[in-house]
Protein backbone atom coordinates (compact mmCIF):
# COMPACT_ATOMS: atom_id res chain seq x y z
CA UNK A 1 0.00 0.00 0.00
CA UNK A 2 1.62 3.09 -0.93
CA UNK A 3 -0.21 6.65 0.38
CA UNK A 4 1.23 10.42 -0.91
CA UNK A 5 0.91 12.79 0.62
CA UNK A 6 1.17 16.43 -0.68
CA UNK A 7 2.28 19.64 1.48
CA UNK A 8 1.65 23.28 0.50
CA UNK A 9 4.30 24.81 2.11
CA UNK A 10 4.52 28.23 -0.39
CA UNK A 11 2.71 29.94 2.92
CA UNK A 12 5.94 28.67 5.10
CA UNK A 13 8.19 30.41 2.63
CA UNK A 14 6.12 33.58 2.51
CA UNK A 15 6.48 33.91 6.46
CA UNK A 16 9.57 33.14 6.53
CA UNK A 17 10.79 36.18 3.99
CA UNK A 18 13.79 37.91 4.02
CA UNK A 19 11.38 40.84 4.63
CA UNK A 20 9.41 39.60 7.33
CA UNK A 21 12.83 38.40 9.05
CA UNK A 22 14.29 41.80 8.82
CA UNK A 23 11.47 42.85 10.16
CA UNK A 24 11.46 40.44 12.70
CA UNK A 25 14.73 41.88 13.66
CA UNK A 26 14.49 45.38 13.69
CA UNK A 27 11.20 45.37 16.17
CA UNK A 28 13.67 43.02 18.28
CA UNK A 29 16.04 45.16 18.43
CA UNK A 30 13.93 48.22 18.89
CA UNK A 31 12.61 46.22 22.10
CA UNK A 32 15.84 45.21 23.41
CA UNK A 33 17.20 49.05 23.13
CA UNK A 34 13.85 50.02 25.20
CA UNK A 35 14.47 46.98 27.58
CA UNK A 36 18.24 48.15 28.27
CA UNK A 37 17.99 51.81 28.67
CA UNK A 38 17.78 52.03 32.31
CA UNK A 39 20.67 49.58 32.80
CA UNK A 40 23.13 51.60 30.30
CA UNK A 41 25.44 53.90 32.43
CA UNK A 42 24.33 57.56 32.37
CA UNK A 43 26.32 60.32 33.94
CA UNK A 44 25.41 63.31 31.60
CA UNK A 45 24.00 61.08 28.57
CA UNK A 46 26.30 60.92 25.52
CA UNK A 47 26.39 57.08 25.78
CA UNK A 48 22.66 56.34 26.05
CA UNK A 49 22.22 58.86 23.71
CA UNK A 50 24.16 57.28 21.04
CA UNK A 51 22.45 53.93 20.85
CA UNK A 52 21.30 52.63 17.76
CA UNK A 53 20.24 49.62 16.01
CA UNK A 54 22.31 47.60 12.83
CA UNK A 55 20.62 48.34 9.38
CA UNK A 56 20.05 44.71 9.22
CA UNK A 57 18.63 44.53 12.82
CA UNK A 58 21.61 42.14 13.84
CA UNK A 59 23.08 44.71 16.21
CA UNK A 60 22.81 47.29 18.85
CA UNK A 61 25.76 50.10 18.88
CA UNK A 62 26.50 51.99 21.06
CA UNK A 63 29.17 55.07 19.56
CA UNK A 64 31.52 56.50 21.64
CA UNK A 65 34.90 56.00 22.13
CA UNK A 66 34.57 54.59 25.91
CA UNK A 67 31.79 52.59 25.14
CA UNK A 68 33.81 49.03 25.22
CA UNK A 69 34.91 49.93 28.55
CA UNK A 70 31.59 51.08 29.97
CA UNK A 71 30.36 47.79 28.87
CA UNK A 72 32.80 45.21 29.91
CA UNK A 73 33.64 47.53 33.28
CA UNK A 74 36.18 46.73 36.30
CA UNK A 75 35.13 45.67 39.30
CA UNK A 76 37.00 48.45 40.49
CA UNK A 77 35.00 50.76 39.03
CA UNK A 78 32.41 53.21 40.37
CA UNK A 79 29.19 53.57 38.30
CA UNK A 80 27.53 56.75 38.54
CA UNK A 81 24.01 55.09 39.41
CA UNK A 82 22.13 58.61 40.38
CA UNK A 83 20.33 58.21 37.10
CA UNK A 84 19.99 54.65 36.02
CA UNK A 85 20.06 53.23 39.33
CA UNK A 86 20.31 49.93 37.12
CA UNK A 87 23.12 50.59 36.02
CA UNK A 88 26.14 48.96 34.98
CA UNK A 89 28.63 46.50 33.00
CA UNK A 90 27.12 44.15 30.03
CA UNK A 91 23.87 45.19 30.28
CA UNK A 92 22.85 42.43 27.43
CA UNK A 93 23.49 39.94 30.04
CA UNK A 94 22.10 41.71 33.29
CA UNK A 95 19.00 42.26 30.64
CA UNK A 96 18.51 38.61 28.51
CA UNK A 97 17.03 37.02 31.68
CA UNK A 98 14.51 39.82 32.55
CA UNK A 99 13.07 40.76 28.95
CA UNK A 100 14.30 38.05 26.25
CA UNK A 101 10.81 36.74 26.40
CA UNK A 102 9.32 40.03 25.52
CA UNK A 103 12.31 40.61 23.00
CA UNK A 104 10.83 36.84 21.00
CA UNK A 105 7.23 38.48 21.38
CA UNK A 106 8.50 41.50 19.68
CA UNK A 107 10.59 39.00 16.82
CA UNK A 108 7.52 37.67 16.17
CA UNK A 109 4.71 40.04 16.23
CA UNK A 110 7.44 42.26 13.42
CA UNK A 111 7.88 39.35 11.60
CA UNK A 112 4.19 38.07 11.27
CA UNK A 113 5.20 34.90 12.39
Amino acid sequence: MVTRVKVDISGVKRKLSEQNMLAGRRAMANQMLSDMAPYVPFKEGTLFGTASIGINGDSLIWDTPYAKRMFYGRKSWKWTTEKHPLAGPRWDLRTKNLFMSDWIKAFTEGSNL
